[in-house]
């Protein structure tokens, strides 16, 4: 029989011997003895950052082997890292690692082309700001020392500086996912998103006389277009994009599918939220069904088939409308209407003898607007945040609470008052 002391003591002889992390002779790292002479876990230094004067380290790695291996490992482990930094035979800079990703983004078929074309603009100034600098080499003293010139330069915003740190932030996420640096300088600098800008939206006035402006045009791609927008909030693109398989006018509403974009392709919605329904009103309703028949009746007298893959914004020969076009034509028609102006305005006579009006400087409201005025009014006549937040198609509701608060602020100071008409209003009988 074993003595429960004896059985104790060779429990403890079979337990791996833990010891204190161990430096590695040649001072590039630290070596841990997990197991003796069997198990290690290695960690080399990075050299050190500039703001702190730490070193930088590397995560551990297992290595099985005695302890000149685990040596051996550390070196080939560190000139491992330092090798994931060199592209081309060329030492990888923060510019050429920028540009890099914004190449490749361009092939993802799930963003759209001004999505792109903003993100050059970020991906440009990261290229002026950091242009030469080692992608290793970067570290948060440098970003804020250069974030702090940028603040003083009366030239760049608040929002500007915001979407550069953004946009730096998600190409060094992605070379720490590579394996190509050890850590993301920029996750160590919190910069407070930019309030949003209060969004300008149409007078309850100008609503109602657009909306009559449009009851009396005569239907068209483009007017069933600009209807929708004021009808429901969508976005130009997904107005454009609309097609008859996505009208449910039996039961009142519309799904957003996809969008038109201006390279006139079919794209995803903005968002995983952009794909919804929505809900129209009766007369919407009246109006597209009016549109419908008008439509089909159209398309045959052209040769052409209206089926459930077609865009209820089409053009006068039957086809996609360009988005470009249509803006030129909102424009024109919100200046007709009273809800713009042009700065300039040359009439002229071609050849043929036709006579044509060439406007510039066009100034007030924009589709984009007619967003703004569908959630103004939904917020200003009660609809919860969470429905305006539906309807739109944002990723939050956080979200359309910051744009529109300005909105909310004035339903809370009606709800303010309404509370003291009922608590505290007097009984004049006594």
């Amino acid at each position: 029989m074993v003595a429960k002391n004896d059985k104790s003591s060779a429990s403890k002889t079979t337990q791996p011997k833990k010891t204190s992390a161990i430096r590695a002779s040649h001072g590039e790292g630290e070596i841990v003895e997990v197991q003796r002479g069997q198990v290690y876990r290695i960690r080399p230094r990075m050299g050190k950052d500039a703001r702190t004067g730490r070193y930088l380290k590397a995560p551990m790695r297992t290595v099985y082997g005695n302890k000149a291996e685990a040596r051996r490992q550390m070196t080939l482990y560190k000139e491992e890292l330092e090798n994931a930094t060199m592209h081309y035979g060329r030492k990888l800079t923060v510019g050429g690692y920028a540009r890099q990703f914004q190449d490749q983004r361009r092939d993802l078929a799930s963003l759209s082309p001004l999505t792109i074309e903003r993100d050059e603009i970020e991906t440009r100034k990261i290229e002026e700001l950091f242009g030469e600098v080692g992608i290793d080499k970067l570290t948060t003293g440098m970003l804020n020392e250069t974030y702090a010139k940028l603040r003083a330069d009366s030239n760049v915003s608040r929002s500007q500086l915001h979407k550069i740190h953004a946009k730096l932030r998600q190409v060094l996420k992605q070379a720490v996912l590579e394996e190509i640096i050890v850590r993301n300088p920029c996750d160590l600098i919190q910069l407070s998103r930019p309030k949003s800008r209060e969004r300008r939206s149409l007078q309850i006035e100008d609503a109602m006389k657009l909306a009559d402006a449009l009851r009396k045009e005569e239907q068209s791609g483009r007017v069933v277009a600009m209807w929708l927008g004021l009808a429901t909030g969508i976005r130009r693109g997904e107005a454009l994009g609309l097609t008859w398989k996505h009208v449910d006018l039996d039961n009142k509403r519309i799904y957003i599918a996809q969008q038109l974009a201006n390279d006139m392709t079919f794209r995803e919605p903005k968002s995983e939220n952009s794909h919804r329904w929505i809900g129209i009103d009766d007369e919407t309703v009246e109006f597209l069904s009016r549109w419908k028949q008008k439509q089909r009746e159209e398309l045959e007298a052209m040769g052409l088939e209206q089926t459930p893959a077609t865009p209820l914004a089409t053009n006068e020969l039957g086809a996609i409308s360009d988005p470009n076009n249509f803006s030129r034509w909102r424009r024109d028609f919100f200046a007709d209407i009273g809800l713009g102006y042009f700065e300039h305005e040359e009439i002229y006579t071609d050849p043929s003898g036709t006579r044509h009006v060439k406007r510039s400087g066009y100034h007030g409201y924009n589709f984009h607007e007619l967003r703004h005025t569908q959630a103004t009014l939904l917020i200003g006549n009660g609809a919860d945040i969470k429905t305006v937040q539906h309807r739109l198609g944002h990723s939050t509701a956080s979200l359309t609470m910051d744009i529109y608060a300005h909105a909310i602020a004035a339903n809370d100071r009606d709800a303010a008052d309404t509370i003291g008409g009922v608590i505290f209003r007097k009984d004049d009988g006594k």
